[in-house]
């Protein structure tokens, strides 16, 4: 691959990347403080203010359009369930994203096993494009997060999670490793072989002039 390839690759991974400004963890760990101690409007507004983070992580794990709604509500089902064994002094989003990933885990567990009770035809019904698009984004950008999105797709399940939490979401290594239940060095192995092969994707994608 030429050294402009490359850096086109790179670029491309770098600007279909990060684009949510980390939370505030003090604001965080107060409205959990606050919901915990029986504020409906604290877990309204802690759940509000990470709804689309959300959102966008169940994407980028690649949930399909029609499913998303579903898992993100089974999401914060957990999160309500379980606020209490939140440890203060923690990152409210880690944990948050450590139960997203394992209710994307679950989720793809049970359409697995539904897939093999189905017919090839019925199971194609889950698999409608999502054509929505946020407001304000151009067709550039846009079409950068497409290939990169649909490049995830050819990772397996673990390596698209730490390539979407430590490049994506910019969570440090140490927090992901937490967030996964894994070790940094899994992580550092795990992130090194996504970024392997979504390079070798991206270089065999037809580049635009």
């Amino acid at each position: 691959m030429s050294g402009r390839a490359a850096e086109t690759d790179e670029k491309l991974l770098a600007e279909a990347g990060r684009s949510l400004e980390p939370s505030d963890d003090r604001v965080d760990a107060d409205l959990v403080a606050a919901a915990v101690a029986g504020s409906d409007d604290a877990l309204e507004r802690l759940l509000q203010r990470h709804e689309a983070p959300v959102l966008r992580l169940v994407r980028l794990l690649g949930v399909t359009a029609n499913d998303r709604e579903d898992v993100a509500q089974e999401i914060f089902v957990r999160v309500f369930r379980h606020l209490r064994t939140f440890k203060p002094g923690r990152s409210f989003r880690g944990w948050l994203y450590r139960i997203t990933v394992n209710a994307v885990h679950d989720h793809r567990s049970r359409m697995s096993r539904r897939a093999r009770r189905e017919s090839p035809w019925t199971a194609r019904l889950d698999e409608i494009p999502d054509v929505s698009q946020a407001p304000g984004d151009d067709a550039i950008a846009r079409e950068r997060r497409r290939v990169v999105e649909a490049a995830l797709g050819a990772l397996s399940e673990r390596e698209r999670a730490v390539f979407v939490l430590v490049e994506m979401e910019g969570l440090e290594r140490r927090e992901a490793a937490r967030t996964l239940g894994i070790t940094s060095i899994t992580v550092r192995r795990h992130l090194s072989r996504a970024r392997a092969r979504l390079r070798a994707i991206l270089s065999e994608s037809p580049k635009k002039p």
